[in-house]
């Protein structure tokens, strides 16, 4: 028999909004027995409610560690490149 599709148990964790129209969600969610950091990004409907779109990453949770690990290295990268950017003018 074809694997039955499972409801997922999730849990928002922080959503980011990314404009006027746009969220990114963080989630931890389950499927299939097992848990996942999903980061995803969300878009608003006519009836007010935030729908996910296929756009995100769904982690498993073991490799939480080496994403954290990972985000931490890519600090002095990011401050870098923010220190790059010229100044906007004024106006």
């Amino acid at each position: 028999m074809a694997d039955e599709i499972q409801a997922s148990e999730e849990t928002l964790i922080k959503a980011i909004e990314k404009g006027t129209d746009d969220q990114i969600h963080v989630r931890i969610s389950r499927f299939r027995e097992r848990d996942y950091v999903d980061i995803r990004h969300f878009y608003p409907t006519e009836e007010g409610e935030w729908k996910p779109t296929r756009k995100g990453i769904a982690i498993p949770v073991d490799l939480y560690p080496d994403l954290l690990a990972a985000l931490k290295e890519a600090e002095p990268v990011i401050a870098a490149r923010r220190k790059e950017k010229p100044a906007a003018p004024k106006a």
